[in-house]
């Protein structure tokens, strides 16, 4: 998932990513900043979103997916951040940094979440999942957007991984905007728009496919 309001592309020459082996406030600072008026992350977390929730979530975020087999990289002058899920964790796997990020969306939220990610459809069997990671979150600071730290971020480490054998069979987007940068950008096609209610005209999440 990416913020909305990052473009993708790049005419700029970046420094390669850094991958995060120490958790600190700058990268869940970055994510907070860049998320706040999130689509996705709003429905979430619904009334409860501010800055300091944000904060907190992706705190939770990033020590729980450090200690649980997934990876977060970074721009080395720490105005991106991108976390990487592993996708064959066991779903009922747990620790204290996984209960804080429930804790922060509430039991509410917590279903809304599983909710948005059965309405994928994404139908990944068990081994496909094991050899496998997600671009889950990726930030840019609001003051460095535009510059194309995001596409950088996101080919550089989806390159990463795929020269060691995994996979990211999927994304989930915030908005059909990102989703269009996403498509010709690393190579997804769209898969589903999921909406909140029937009436809505807007998703909260879009989501894509590699293409074969």
């Amino acid at each position: 998932m990416q913020n909305a309001t990052e473009q993708l592309s790049t005419k700029v020459q970046h420094a390669d990513p850094i991958i995060i082996t120490k958790p600190e406030p700058w990268q869940w600072d970055i994510l907070a900043k860049a998320f706040l008026n999130d689509p996705t992350l709003n429905f979430w977390l619904g009334e409860k979103t501010s800055e300091q929730t944000l904060s907190d979530y992706f705190e939770a975020m990033i020590k729980d997916t450090l200690v649980s087999g997934g990876a977060v990289f970074a721009s080395p002058d720490q105005k991106a951040v991108l976390i990487w899920t592993w996708l064959g964790r066991d779903p009922e796997d747990s620790n204290e940094f996984k209960k804080k990020w429930h804790d922060v969306l509430d039991p509410d939220g917590v279903k809304r979440y599983y909710w948005l990610y059965d309405e994928g459809e994404l139908d990944l069997d068990p081994d496909t999942l094991e050899r496998s990671f997600e671009p889950a979150y990726m930030g840019v600071h609001p003051d460095s957007q535009g510059k194309g730290y995001g596409g950088h971020l996101l080919k550089s480490s989806l390159n990463y991984f795929e020269e060691r054998g995994y996979e990211a069979p999927y994304i989930l987007a915030s908005t059909r905007r990102s989703a269009k940068l996403y498509c010709p950008l690393v190579g997804f096609h769209h898969h589903k728009e999921v909406f909140a209610a029937e009436s809505d005209s807007e998703p909260v999440a879009v989501y894509l496919k590699r293409s074969k």
